[in-house]
């Protein structure tokens, strides 16, 4: 079965023509900046939902508190920014939220009419690739998930050179994790696939029996499925597995510290983590000001050389330290061998996925 009815992806040669969801959640919701205001839209603060951890730490250091500084508009950070809670604000009116940590991924399984039409300022910034930018969302970052490996399971000097090679538990040994179906995340089908020999530029539409055919030949070396962006690289590092998908920051920051990890952006995945705003938003137009100040060059070199993910900002590469900006997953050369999650073919199957996955990793 080949699930069809999908729009042509944003490909990965077409987006280097035209110029990746963490895990965790906040249980409160801190307030930046001490500028007061109410909820109506004349107030001078802005309300993220966001997904926590140590990214949202870090856009708070090097974003949300700079901004209030400069504007005077304080930043209430909330959430997590799931879609079940996004419509049903909407559908009742009672909007909590300014702005979406989110982007195509969650705007198009739940439809753009939950969501604010984006002013024309926002659609054409410098530096920022028209495939990274739509009526209904802004990319401030991109990141990907890519094939990591604990070097010390897998055999000193030897190196996984894509997906082929994962799936050769003999040549690499080690068991293996990728991706689950909880928390509404799509599994990484696009994996499976390319491990079992299709081309990366014909990953979609994905044919979705032959993805299920080559998770069933490694699932007895799978003891887990992860569900959160802290979960492969602890199983790495605990040798818990040999060899898993994982956020490239993730696994970047590991090794960075010392960890036996590596990892390949070959037959990587980068996807657009994208700011958009809810229908009816209280401050909208404080979400516009915070969009447009998150993708200035100068902020975007800084915070994205303390968290490691790539700056939707081309600008910003230039300001950055060359060595660590070739790094990133935004960077052309890792860009050139990745692809683009088709957000838009998952918007119109993820439900169906997510419910045969389910069943598959039960059985």
């Amino acid at each position: 079965m080949k699930i069809t009815g999908n729009s042509p992806s944003l490909s990965r040669r077409g987006v280097l023509k035209g110029g990746a969801l963490l895990a965790g959640s906040l249980a409160a919701a801190p307030v930046l900046g001490a500028c007061g205001g109410s909820g109506g839209g004349g107030g001078k603060r802005v309300v993220v939902a966001d997904w926590g951890g140590a990214l949202v730490e870090a856009e708070k250091k090097y974003i949300f508190e700079p901004f209030s500084k400069e504007t005077g508009i304080e930043v209430v950070v909330s959430g997590p920014p799931t879609g079940a809670k996004i419509k049903g604000m909407v559908d009742t009116g009672n909007i909590e939220w300014d702005l979406i940590a989110g982007g195509p991924g969650t705007v198009l399984p739940i439809g753009r009419e939950y969501f604010e039409a984006l002013p024309d300022n926002l659609l054409n910034i410098p530096g920022i690739d028209p495939s990274y930018v739509d009526k209904n969302w802004v990319t401030y970052y991109l990141f990907s998930v890519v094939l990591g490996w604990n070097t010390s399971v897998i055999g000193a000097g030897k190196r996984l050179t894509g997906w082929r090679d994962f799936w050769d538990t003999q040549k690499f040994p080690g068991r293996r994790s990728l991706r689950g179906a909880d928390n509404g995340v799509p599994p990484d089908m696009e994996f499976a696939v390319l491990g079992d020999g299709v081309d990366p530029r014909a990953v979609y539409p994905i044919d979705v029996d032959r993805a299920f055919r080559s998770l069933d030949r490694i699932k007895g070396q799978v003891p887990q499925w992860w569900v959160s962006g802290a979960q492969p690289g602890q199983m790495l590092v605990s040798k818990q597995v040999g060899a898993t998908s994982i956020f490239s920051g993730r696994v970047g920051e590991l090794k960075a510290k010392g960890a036996p990890l590596d990892f390949t952006y070959n037959g990587g995945m980068f996807e657009l983590a994208s700011w958009s705003v809810p229908k009816g938003a209280p401050n909208k137009e404080n979400a516009f000001k915070l969009i447009e100040y998150s993708v200035r060059p100068q902020v975007q070199a800084t915070i994205w050389s303390k968290y490691p993910n790539g700056p939707a900002n081309s600008k910003a590469l230039a300001l950055m330290d060359k060595e660590f900006a070739k790094t990133l997953p935004s960077h052309p050369a890792n860009l050139e061998v990745q692809f683009l999650q088709n957000s838009e073919w998952w918007g119109k199957n993820r439900d169906a996925v997510l419910k045969r996955f389910q069943q598959f990793a039960k059985s």
